[in-house]
């Protein structure tokens, strides 16, 4: 008979599943049950760490190409973008100057329509007449800075020498333009306001048949002065602004053509000046 306490009674008699779970048997057959492993010299194996061959290169060529290739790419790209934008800014530089220079065309033919208006329908008339300061008619007001350019307009002018030239001209221009019809407005300003008055009070109507002796007394010679002054001016001013207008549509639109090299900006002529372009010796322009 086999003692209790002999370990196949333990395996074969008590099984695992038999015991209490405080059964101080469980811990004792589940070791006697695991297998031992045995590790191999295969697992036991330590490698050591391999020496940096000192000899070799940090940088290979392979690197040094795909950096040099990745840094030119990069290069190229942004000098293609900065061609593309600068190219675009260009076109819209162009696109605006030439605008401005048919902007500019276009001013002048509206100022010199404006002289040409005020010739013809009040001046051109009375011409010979030797009382003209009072039968040239007044007007309303006309906006001198109506039509007038300013420096956004003129900046296609800029860019050359011969461009600055010609602006310079164009000023000038200008300011006679401003000048002429500043000087109708004053004239005309003063024959409403002062001349008219004066010749109801001295009882000379409308179209009368009255000599130079009436109207100087009924004006005195102040006011006939005035009126005989702001006309000559107004008209010498209005023949000035004329001349050089034309003169600086000339040189501009020739400019603008050579410019832009086309040939579609607005020209005009003047068949017929109503006495503008005659000259006469007691003028100095």
């Amino acid at each position: 008979m086999k003692s209790p306490t002999s370990s196949s009674l333990l395996t074969s008699e008590l099984p695992i599943s038999a015991m209490a779970p405080n059964s101080p048997f469980l811990a004792t057959n589940v070791l006697m049950a695991a297998p031992v492993v045995t590790p191999t010299a295969a697992a036991m194996t330590i490698t050591s760490p391999t020496t940096p061959d000192l000899n070799s290169p940090l940088v290979t060529a392979d690197a040094l190409a795909n950096g040099f290739a990745t840094l030119v790419g990069a290069l190229l790209g942004a000098l293609l973008a900065y061609w593309f934008q600068t190219r675009v800014l260009r076109k819209q530089e162009q696109k605006s100057a030439l605008l401005s220079a048919h902007r500019t065309m276009f001013s002048l033919l509206q100022q010199i329509n404006t002289i040409l208006l005020i010739q013809r329908d009040f001046v051109f008339k009375e011409l010979e007449n030797p009382v003209r300061f009072i039968s040239i008619q007044p007007t309303s007001p006309f906006d001198p800075n109506k039509n007038v350019l300013n420096v956004n307009d003129l900046s296609f002018l800029l860019d050359t020498a011969e461009g600055r030239t010609v602006l310079l001209e164009l000023y000038i221009a200008q300011e006679n333009y401003v000048e002429a019809i500043n000087h109708w407005n004053l004239r005309s300003n003063t024959h409403v306001q002062q001349l008219q008055p004066a010749l109801v009070a001295a009882g000379i109507l409308p179209n009368a048949m009255v000599n130079i002796k009436s109207f100087e007394a009924a004006l005195g010679p102040l006011l006939l002065g005035t009126m005989v002054n702001t006309t000559d001016n107004s008209l010498l001013a209005l023949r000035r602004a004329f001349k050089k207008l034309t003169l600086c549509k000339d040189k501009v639109r020739a400019y603008a053509v050579r410019r832009f090299k086309r040939n579609d900006f607005t020209d005009f002529d003047c068949p017929d000046t109503w006495g503008l372009t005659e000259k006469k010796s007691t003028e100095s322009e």
